[in-house]
């Protein structure tokens, strides 16, 4: 029904009002497009959602009704320059206020509870992600010469004046010597240091798994540096500005809830897909169907945000320039795979106790996160589940097909045989296993996806339509997907003659 080719003639003409705006997504950066025209005073907008529930990929569930993070399950308190995304934060309720060297504040109990992270290597667990932990002298020496070096990085300022690495990363130094790194692998990045440490090249695998779902040897050396240099992350730097994690149990599913009840009940519908998007200077006519009932209808706009993946955008929206066809079609994204393991009780552990997120050494997965770590009084309490990440990084199109095709058991069986390395009483506490499977969960932030030229044509609109999500950046991060939200709702505020000061000042000029 979805996938067969559709022709304007296939949808009836347009029978309602023209709305103001329309939004086609209703993952983050579609919730952050409707919540900033809302806050302009747009009301006569609509949010469309191929799904049965908001989120994108930062979906969540309940499992007898226990929430689950199927996505994302955390952010960071934002750096001081991410002002959008304070803003959002502090109408959702998450910042409260700042103190008086303007540090924000943000409600206890969204803050990750202690223990916050543990590694299983040489057959035992240790506390925090120190793969240096009985490593020989040499290598000890060079994982601390990389987090000097981060370091650096993270208090680099260009001769622009902007941060060397900020977030959201269009607010970062345009220093042509900083952009080149976007041309290198992350990989390249580490040997010409002469770093040629495997504990070091675990970390800093396992950090652009986690971010990017793209491995060491693939990710653009620019994006490798931001995970750790965006934030203030190093200890040396914990009084100067927080970089708290802050989660919820069902993970960003908590910040979804939060956008989605500023809409009213009318201004959103799911299990609708667009199938057809005609822009043109002056308005946007879409072509729609509901897929419970195989309804064709169509929409006309004033304005639109198409906040969907952007790999999609080629077989929908019409007349799109060949240049821009081909920065769309050079995305990669990797396939996902999450399970929720439910145990009757904490599997057993030697050495360091149970933390919130739970990494295995030398694994292909992330290991798990206790879905119930922040709720109080759960920790070694009755059932739990254990939220198993693996992302598929490498060979994306056959791991993604193989991700379809194969069975419940074979992907089950993996993950036992993954957990059992670090838990052998596995198998007598597991009672069931399920899984969600995300196809193009991440897009991957290869060499020149961020900053060569498809990086421009990736947000350039196309007539009233303005292009969004995390993609239009290339970095799949929360704070990615709400600039590129807003920014989006900004351009349609601009055709609907709406004068708002922007929440992005630190574009600036760029």
């Amino acid at each position: 029904m979805l996938r067969q080719p559709r022709q304007a003639g296939d949808f009836p003409p347009a029978s309602g009002p023209i709305l103001d705006a329309l939004i086609i997504g209703g993952g983050v950066s579609g919730l952050c497009a409707a919540w900033r025209l809302r806050r302009a005073g747009v009301e006569n907008l609509l949010l469309l959602e191929v799904g049965d529930q908001l989120g994108g990929t930062a979906l969540a569930g309940t499992l007898q009704g226990r929430p689950v993070a199927w996505g994302a399950h955390y952010i960071n308190i934002p750096p001081a320059e991410a002002d959008c995304v304070h803003t959002l934060l502090q109408d959702l309720g998450v910042i409260t206020g700042y103190d008086a060297a303007g540090r924000p504040q943000v409600v206890p109990e969204y803050l990750l509870r202690w223990p916050h992270e543990r590694l299983f290597i040489e057959g035992q667990w240790t506390e925090d992600l120190d793969p240096g932990a009985g490593a020989g002298a040499g290598e000890v020496e060079v994982l601390r010469q990389f987090e000097d070096d981060m370091l650096r990085w993270t208090l680099y300022q260009g001769r622009d004046g902007r941060r060397a690495f900020a977030l959201p990363l269009r607010y970062s130094s345009r220093d042509s010597v900083l952009r080149e790194l976007d041309q290198l692998t992350m990989l390249q990045y580490l040997r010409g240091k002469n770093w040629n440490s495997p504990r070091l090249d675990w970390l800093v695998d396992y950090a652009c798994r986690d971010d990017y779902g793209t491995s060491l040897a693939q990710v653009s050396a620019w994006a490798g540096i931001h995970y750790h240099a965006c934030r203030y992350y190093d200890r040396r730097l914990h009084d100067q500005y927080p970089a708290d994690t802050l989660t919820w149990p069902e993970g960003n599913g908590f910040l979804v809830r939060r956008l989605a009840a500023k809409l009213a009940s009318a201004q959103w519908r799911s299990q609708v897909a667009v199938l057809r998007v005609e822009p043109s200077g002056d308005e946007v006519r879409a072509g729609c169907i509901d897929t419970r009932t195989g309804e064709c209808f169509s929409l006309r706009a004033k304005s639109a945000v198409y906040a969907g993946k952007l790999h999609t955008l080629p077989s929908v929206v019409q007349g799109l320039p060949g240049p821009q066809l081909q920065a769309l079609g050079a995305l990669s994204y990797c396939a996902w795979l999450v399970a929720a393991v439910q145990v009757s009780r904490l599997p057993q552990s030697r050495g360091a106790p149970p933390a919130w997120d739970n990494v295995l050494y030398g694994s292909s997965s992330l290991g798990y996160v206790a879905a119930d770590h922040q709720q109080q009084g759960a920790l070694g309490q009755g059932n739990r589940v254990l939220l198993y990440h693996l992302p598929l990084v490498r060979q994306v199109a056959q791991a993604r097909r193989q991700l379809l095709e194969r069975d419940h058991a074979f992907w089950a069986g993996q993950v036992m045989a993954d957990l059992r390395q670090a838990h052998p009483d596995i198998e007598e506490v597991v009672e069931r296993i399920d899984l969600y499977r995300w196809g193009h969960a991440m897009v991957q932030p290869l060499p020149g996806v961020i900053w060569g030229e498809g990086s421009r044509l990736r947000d350039q609109a196309c007539g009233a339509l303005s292009l969004a999500s995390c993609d239009t950046t290339g970095l799949p991060l929360f704070e990615e997907a709400c600039f590129a939200g807003i920014r989006a709702a900004e351009q349609c505020l601009a055709r609907l003659g709406k004068g708002d000061e922007t929440l992005l000042k630190g574009l600036g000029d760029g």
